[in-house]
């Protein structure tokens, strides 16, 4: 049985999405007009599964996350259309009690900024002891043996000696471990990464990724990866949805999508990335730029950096669908049959 055009599910799928996003659709207003961040989006997320969205800065990618957790700016951002359906519940339409029951029990999300992200003034351990505090009646000595343990679980050396650290205190590396403690503190079923090796050195990012992985090994739980860098998606995720200008373009396994990318902005970011057997010389690059979100062109919103473009590709939005239509991979593309030749 294969996958429903545009779900993004595998193939050969006979379980419930954990998560569901339907045809999701969130505005936000600026000072220069309403941007739509993310715009008809649709996937899934399955139980013990690494799903990474991939797409340069701007594309909506955080938006995304933020519309799934209900933490859209409170006076400018908001859902207009669609469904963010969680075991079968639709988060868009939950209340804001729900949705702080949810949020760190059941779906946490670890932020882009590590420095920001945490309190400044307060220690680590403090912060993570209020996490389960929110959500558990537990004495707070209990909690904070519980975040030692937490610290020590995301290797983080000393950890009764971290604990009592304050975040400027800490490296970059370990205040994304100490995010990730925070996330992880009441075993949700699905985390959330934004972004989580952003500003880490090559070594360091492995290391988080290696803490991310095991962790989610231990808890049985799903991720859903936000980044901008296809090199980390190789060996992290199991699936791949591909967002343009607040648009998924392409969905499947990641050894598929990378073996033979179906629209021509994959094709392009991969080819753009640097590989340690190049002769030396210039990176590979995409033409253009992406298109402004507060008035973006009718059609493929790709079309005007695409060289495979025709007239049908700037006046018709092209639909997902699978290509080829017995494999795995759903793309928006009314040229994917050209997409590699030659």
């Amino acid at each position: 049985m294969s996958a429903a055009i545009g779900s993004g599910a595998p193939a050969g799928s006979a379980t419930a999405p954990l998560l569901s996003v339907r045809d999701l659709r969130t505005e936000i207003d600026t000072e220069n007009g309403t941007v739509t961040a993310a715009d008809g989006v649709s996937f899934d997320l399955h139980g013990n599964e690494v799903l990474a969205v991939v797409g340069e800065s701007g594309c909506g990618k955080t938006m995304l996350a933020l519309s799934i957790l209900g933490l859209l700016p409170r006076r400018t951002g908001r859902i207009t259309a669609g469904q963010v359906l969680f075991r079968g519940e639709d988060l868009a339409q939950a209340t804001p009690e729900r949705l702080r029951e949810i949020r760190g029990a059941e779906i946490a999300m670890i932020f882009q900024d590590a420095l920001t992200g945490l309190h400044p003034l307060r220690r680590v351990g403090d912060q993570i002891v209020e996490m389960i505090r929110a959500h558990e009646r537990v004495p707070r000595a209990l909690a904070k043996r519980r975040a030692v343990d937490l610290l020590d679980l995301v290797g983080i050396p000393a950890p009764d000696r971290r604990v009592h650290s304050f975040p400027h205190e800490l490296s970059g590396g370990m205040r994304q471990r100490v995010m990730i403690a925070m996330a992880v503190a009441l075993d949700p079923q699905v985390l959330i990464a934004d972004e989580p090796t952003t500003a880490l050195d090559v070594t360091v990012q492995a290391q988080v990724l290696e803490t991310l992985a095991r962790i989610s090994g231990d808890l049985n739980g799903s991720i859903l990866l936000i980044t901008h860098d296809f090199g980390v998606v190789a060996g992290f995720a199991d699936r791949v949805a591909v967002m343009y200008a607040g648009r998924l373009v392409e969905q499947g396994p990641v050894a598929e999508v990378y073996r033979r990318p179906r629209h021509p902005y994959t094709a392009g970011l991969l080819v753009s990335m640097p590989r340690i057997d190049d002769e030396p010389g210039r990176l590979e690059r995409i033409a253009g730029t992406p298109p402004n979100l507060v008035s973006p062109p009718p059609g493929c919103r790709f079309a005007p950096r695409c060289s495979l473009a025709g007239d049908i590709c700037r006046e018709v939005p092209p639909e997902m669908r699978l290509w080829p239509p017995d494999g795995a991979v759903t793309v928006a593309c009314h040229r994917a049959e050209q997409v590699g030749e030659g």
